[in-house]
């Protein structure tokens, strides 16, 4: 009688758990899921635990994302069509325009020149080839006795870039100190900090140099004042 009851009580269990199953079964006709698609115990219908419904809603993130970023690219690129960059900015490592001794004045045409043909004026001064005035007043003045023959190192902030060494002795050898100090160059050390974009824009050495003196720019002209080589670490 017991193994009656046990059979038949058996056989309940099996029905009860094969129509619980197959509620749970998904048609799989439609290709493989990337994922759970439904939850039983969590809330019904939350794309956050419905697979289908959270890559809609990311797809239509990203469609959002992608209009947002091309309509912001369309209004940069609107605003700056038409306009011309009017920058003075030289290249630094362009070398400046060689110039031929044909396209010299006669009188410069036998002086020394730099690597892109404009006149030495300092070798010139060295060589004897010319002996500045102190007035163009007509009459010549005494010349200037106190030369000041003082080297300054302007320290680089760059480890691979060399120092440079200013040379009183050439530059007051043609001007006094009041055309530099204190409108251009304040004569206190570390008072001055400026890069090479402001020389090349034409202010502190700028003001000089690529006017009448050697333009600073073109890598042979750079180490004309870049000549102090930093000491190796390590």
């Amino acid at each position: 009688m017991r193994h009656i009851l046990y059979t038949r009580l058996c056989i309940l269990l099996g029905i009860i758990l094969a129509c619980s199953c197959t509620k749970d079964i998904k048609d799989v006709s439609e290709g493989p899921s990337p994922g759970l698609d439904t939850i039983p115990f969590y809330q019904k219908d939350s794309s956050a635990f419905d697979t289908k419904a959270a890559l809609q809603v990311l797809e239509a993130e990203k469609r959002t994302e992608e209009q947002s970023k091309a309509g912001i690219s369309e209004e940069i690129k609107k605003r700056f069509e038409g306009q011309t960059t009017n920058s003075r900015m030289p290249d630094p490592w362009t070398p400046p325009a060689t110039i031929k001794s044909t396209d010299l004045p006669l009188a410069l045409k036998d002086f020394p020149k730099d690597v892109f043909g404009y006149p030495d004026w300092a070798a010139a001064v060295r060589e004897g080839l010319i002996k500045p005035k102190d007035s163009i007043e007509g009459t010549e003045e005494a010349a200037v006795k106190d030369i000041f023959d003082k080297d300054i190192l302007f320290e680089i902030n760059d480890r691979l870039m060399a120092n440079v060494v200013f040379s009183h002795n050439v530059h007051t050898y043609w001007l006094s100190c009041k055309i530099c100090h204190p409108a251009i160059f304040i004569d206190k050390k570390g008072a001055n900090k400026f890069t090479m974009y402001d020389v090349w824009n034409g202010q502190y050495c700028g003001r000089c140099h690529g006017k009448v003196a050697f333009q600073p720019k073109g890598f042979e002209n750079c180490q004309r004042c870049h000549s102090s080589k930093k000491k190796a670490k390590g």
